[in-house]
């Protein structure tokens, strides 16, 4: 059944992926648009960098809420999926110090779980069970008090996963609970 529901996430991922412009192609939100994301962003500690993280990902510029926390969630999921490969392959490899070493495999082991649950979320948004969607989302915050790091790029990436779930938790909340 995990392996059924993982084939599921990636085709979904991918068919997302695909339908979502890259950052590259910015459409303009219209004033119904901006209010959601404003609504949104405005709980955020970065209103600019939520609406402009936001923004880069639409596909046209009127956008309902749904989409907004479909954008978010996998996002979120893709985020923390790049970053397990990222730790993997290269930050562990080359981590000559013990210390080091033990920060990132612990950050791998919690990137892990925090990739379990936002799969757990997507697929929950998916089926409209927005608690769910919302209840998982939440469980992966504390996950990151188990990832501490030195390294510029982990704080960075830590971040914006971060964002982009409490953009999603925010977005799901103005979703009908189901």
């Amino acid at each position: 059944m995990a392996f059924l529901q993982q084939i599921f996430f990636m085709i979904t991922s991918l068919i997302i992926l695909h339908t979502i412009p890259s950052t590259t192609s910015v459409v303009g939100p219209d004033q119904p648009t901006m209010i959601l994301i404003d609504s949104i962003c405005i709980d955020t500690v970065n209103m600019y960098e939520c609406e402009q993280m936001i923004i880069s990902k639409l596909a046209n510029p009127h956008t309902e809420m749904l989409t907004l926390a479909k954008i978010a969630a996998i996002n979120a999921a893709i985020i923390s999926k790049e970053t397990i490969g990222i730790i993997r392959d290269d930050y562990l490899p080359k981590a000559g110090i013990p210390l080091v070493k033990a920060q990132l495999q612990t950050c791998l082991v919690a990137y892990k779980g925090v990739e379990k649950l936002l799969e757990e979320a997507y697929t929950a948004l998916l089926q409209n069970k927005y608690s769910e969607m919302r209840r998982s989302q939440s469980s992966v915050i504390p996950l990151f008090n188990n990832c501490v790091s030195d390294f510029d790029l982990m704080i960075h990436t830590n971040w914006r996963v971060k964002l982009w779930i409490n953009i999603s938790i925010l977005a799901g909340r103005k979703l009908p609970a189901l």
